[in-house]
Formats: C-alpha cells, sequence, structure tokens
C-alpha cells in the first residue's frame, strides 16, 4: 500500500506544475494591473474652499500632471468659499497645460465652487440635484459686499469665462444682482446671444432695430443660479449625467483606471482649522482683552494666547505667516502690554501696538507683503475685509462679555481672581506699586473719552483710568470701581 504507481506519480506532478505556473501567471497579473498607471483621477472638493483646501487640490493636480495623467475631476459639492483661496485655486486649474481638470458639479457649486467650475476645462453637472451659480461676494456676517468688490470678482469670472467660451453676461449676473440680461437673437446672426440690459441700451438705433427677439433671463434684482437644464441649455455644462459611470463614459474611462485621491487626516484638519481663522482671531483678541480687565494669568488668558498660536501655527503649515508676521505680532502685543501697565493713558505705543497687530494678521492671510499685480491687490482687499470683520467680531463678544460675566458663574469661574497687586507683592515688588486702593468709591469727571482707557480727574487729582468695557464721553462723572495695582477701574457715576 505504501508504493504508488508510476503513472500516478506523473500526473501528479504535471498537476502541481500547472498548478504552480497559473499561481505565478496570475500573480503577475495582479502586479501588472496593480502598476498600470490610472487613467484618471478623481477628488471630491466637499467643503469651504479655504487656504489650506485650495493647496490640498492643487497638490493632488500637481501629483497626477507629475505621473503624466492627462484627466483630473473635480467633484464639486461646496457652498463657496473664501474669495483669495478660490481665485488662486481657479488661476492655477485655468494655467494648465499637460492636464485637463474637468469639472464635475454632483449637487452644489455655488459662489467660489461656481468660479473654480468656470476655469475649469468642460463642465459636467448631474442631472437631478447639480447647481450652480450665486457668486456675489459676501462680508463676515453675510452681507452682500458692494460695488467695490463686486467689480473685481465680476472681471476675474468674466475672465475664465471669455477663456472657456461661457456667456460673459449671464456670469457677471452671478455676482451683481442689478444686472439683467436678455436672450436675444440677431437679423445677420440668428445664433442666440446673452446681453446685459444695459449694453442694449447702449446699442444705436440702427443696432436696436436689428433684434429680432428679446427674452428675459435673468429679471435685476435677483443673482442668476442655474440647475442642471439651465447649464445644459445656456452652453455652460457639456452634459447634464445620471451618475458617475455615465460621466466615465463619456470621457472615454474605465472606472476600474480612475483613482479616488482622499485628503490626509493631518489635510483635513489643517482645513477645518484653516475655515475657522478668522474666529480664531476674534476670540483670541476677546480672551486676552478679558484676562487684562481681570489681571493674573488665568484661563481665559491661556485660551487667547492658544487661539493666536494655532492661527499662527496653520498660516505657517501653508507658508502664508512667516518669521516676520509673527515678530510683528509679538511687538504688537508688548507695546499693548506696555501701554496699559507701564505708559497708561492711550498714546503713541497702544496706537502702534495695534497698527503692528492689524498688519500682522493681514499679513498672515496672503503671500506677498505689497500687492503688485491686480490679482495681489483684491486678494489684499479681501484680506483686508476679513481682518477688520474679525475686529468687529472681537469687539461685538468683548461688549457681551462685559456686560453679561458678571452674571454668569460659568464664566465668573473662567478669570483669576488675583490683583495685580497680588501678583506683584508675591513677587516682592510691591514698592512699584502706588497704593491708590483708598480710591475706591471716589468721584470724578473724566477728562478724555475713555475707549475704554484714558484719563479722568478727582478732585485736582488727574489719574490714567480705564473702564470695564464700556465708552464713556469726555466731561461725563464716573466713579472708581475697583484698583488692581496701578490700573484704576471705573463706570458712570449715575450707574451707583
Amino acid at each position: 500500500m505504501g508504493n504508488t504507481a508510476p503513472g500516478v506519480l506523473g500526473v501528479r506532478r504535471v498537476m502541481a506544475a500547472v498548478c504552480f505556473a497559473a499561481m505565478a501567471l496570475l500573480c503577475f497579473s495582479s502586479s501588472a494591473s496593480a502598476q498600470e498607471k490610472p487613467e484618471a483621477c478623481i477628488l471630491r472638493l466637499d467643503s469651504m474652499i479655504t487656504e489650506a483646501y485650495a493647496r490640498a487640490v492643487m497638490r493632488y493636480v500637481k501629483k497626477a500632471e507629475g505621473e503624466g495623467i492627462k484627466t483630473f475631476i473635480l467633484e464639486l459639492d461646496t457652498p463657496g468659499g473664501y474669495l483669495a483661496p478660490s481665485m488662486e485655486l481657479s488661476d492655477f486649474i485655468l494655467r494648465r497645460e499637460d492636464i485637463d481638470v474637468i469639472a464635475y458639479v454632483n449637487d452644489e457649486a455655488y459662489s467660489g465652487g461656481t468660479m473654480v467650475a468656470l476655469a475649469c476645462k468642460a463642465i459636467y453637472i448631474d442631472k437631478t440635484t447639480g447647481r450652480m451659480g450665486d457668486a456675489a461676494p459676501v462680508g463676515p456676517t453675510g452681507q452682500i459686499i458692494g460695488e467695490k468688490m463686486q467689480a473685481p470678482v465680476r472681471l476675474t469670472m468674466g475672465g475664465y469665462a471669455k477663456a472657456r467660451g461661457y456667456p460673459e453676461a449671464l456670469v457677471k449676473a452671478m455676482v451683481t444682482k442689478e444686472i439683467e440680461v436678455y436672450r436675444v437673437t440677431l437679423r445677420d446672426d440668428p445664433t442666440p446671444q446673452f446681453m446685459t440690459g444695459a449694453k442694449i441700451r447702449s446699442m444705436s438705433a440702427e443696432e436696436q432695430e436689428s433684434i429680432l427677439t428679446k427674452e428675459i433671463i435673468v429679471p435685476a434684482g435677483r443673482l442668476f443660479a442655474m440647475d442642471a437644464e439651465m447649464a445644459v441649455e445656456y452652453g455652460f455644462a457639456r452634459q447634464a449625467v445620471r451618475s458617475k459611470q455615465q460621466l466615465y463614459d463619456l470621457l472615454g474611462l474605465r472606472a476600474e483606471r480612475v483613482r479616488r485621491e482622499y485628503l490626509t487626516g493631518s489635510e483635513k484638519a489643517l482645513t477645518i482649522l484653516d475655515m475657522f481663522t478668522p474666529l480664531l482671531i476674534a476670540a483670541g483678541l476677546a480672551l486676552l482683552y478679558l484676562e487684562l480687565l481681570h489681571p493674573g494669568l488665568g484661563l481665559p488668558g491661556i485660551l487667547g494666547l492658544g487661539c493666536f498660536v494655532v492661527f499662527f501655527l496653520v498660516k505657517w503649515t501653508l507658508h502664508y505667516a512667516h518669521m516676520l508676521e509673527m515678530v510683528l505680532f509679538i511687538a504688537g502685543v508688548v507695546l499693548l502690554l506696555l501701554e496699559i501697565f507701564i505708559i497708561p493713558g492711550f498714546g503713541l505705543a497702544g496706537g502702534l501696538g495695534l497698527g503692528l497687530l492689524f498688519v500682522s494678521l493681514v499679513l498672515a492671510f496672503q503671500q506677498f507683503a505689497i500687492p503688485r499685480t491686480g490679482s495681489e491687490f483684491r486678494v489684499f482687499q479681501w484680506n483686508l475685509l476679513k481682518v477688520t470683520g474679525s475686529l468687529l467680531a472681537s469687539a461685538a463678544l468683548i461688549a457681551v462679555l462685559v456686560r453679561f460675566m458678571p452674571s454668569i458663574p460659568v464664566l465668573q469661574r473662567l478669570v483669576n481672581r488675583r490683583t495685580m497687586a497680588t501678583v506683584f507683592a508675591s513677587e516682592g515688588l510691591e514698592r512699584h506699586i502706588p497704593d491708590l486702593a483708598h480710591m475706591v468709591g471716589k468721584s470724578g469727571v473724566a477728562l478724555t473719552t475713555l475707549r475704554p482707557a484714558g484719563r479722568a480727574e478727582f478732585r485736582g487729582v488727574r489719574l490714567d483710568v480705564v473702564t470695564e468695557g464700556d465708552f464713556i464721553e469726555k466731561g461725563e462723572r464716573v466713579q472708581v470701581l475697583a484698583v488692581h495695582g496701578s490700573r484704576i477701574v471705573v463706570g458712570r457715576h449715575e450707574e451707583f
């Protein structure tokens, strides 16, 4: 029973050899298939367009371009984004020569998303959910910004429309709601054309007589937006599609040869943080101001400094902020502290400190110091608006904190209640702090407008004072509420 017939043994050897060859061929085929270069890449842009998001998209496009891939699909589902990164990404896409960037509007691509789509080589849109348009620039509070900002946005988007062959009149109506657009046919050219109402009114009588038909498409007072049917009808989208597979078929791509790109965890985190950088500025300033109202390094001071550390870390990672911006910011903070604690009264040091803070924050949002081109100047204008909006939001937040903090126990516990006198005494520096405790309760008159710092007179004695956040006009009566070392806190006299 232990012997095996020679014929059977030979058959087994042949079968083993065949199985081994088949496995080797399968492994070789799988390896070759895995190493086969993709025909295209696709990346979903499904959030606000920030500096971090725009940079990530550009990196993936450059990567595909470097690999010799000829098609890159941007799947757009975005409410828009900040103007500067949207323009930067759009300009980058428009300049691509070795790779075709295709926009696939899968759901919504408004505002900055529309800007990016117009810069792409072609637009395809989802037949059911696709929407695009409505690209008016809005401020931090959501209001539409006026003509000074709309004009450069119209010019930029009009340039993309002209380069890609889209109706410029309709693109302008996406930005400015006062623009009305008509679809007309002329006697000498029966092909429908889109004209603004202003252009028609500027035509001579003879030219107006050559208009055979005139149909209103966008009435004045309404920003232009499109669904899939309109996008195809008006010449923006090449075709409306029902699925991604249909898009691949139209582009002559095989689904298994399209590489899906995903943002890494760090890229996603950076994108989210970058989205909230204006809020970091507002929160950081409000928390630092709250710390100054209640001196002694407490939780508000730590959180405020943390906001600015995160802000500059994000901008440093994106190569927007450099050593100059951080040095200017630190110098501004130092000057403000000197103004408050060493040389009270809002003067040169305080004004210079605020100026340095403002300049450092604006520079941290852009990659140039002084705008030299039209696009750089538009980015600079937008950054000025963004930082100014953050400062206004900070002022509003400070007003709310000052007004309601005394009545909210949770907020009271956030503040270190040690006074500056206690801090200095613990360091053996009592001799540097004048004894002003006897001033509590004393009444006087504001010699300057307190915004919130200034000067007041108490029975012939002139002192530098600060309010708890309220603005008090010159000549109003004030009363000392508290004394923190050399810092005298006052309020309106009639409140007591």
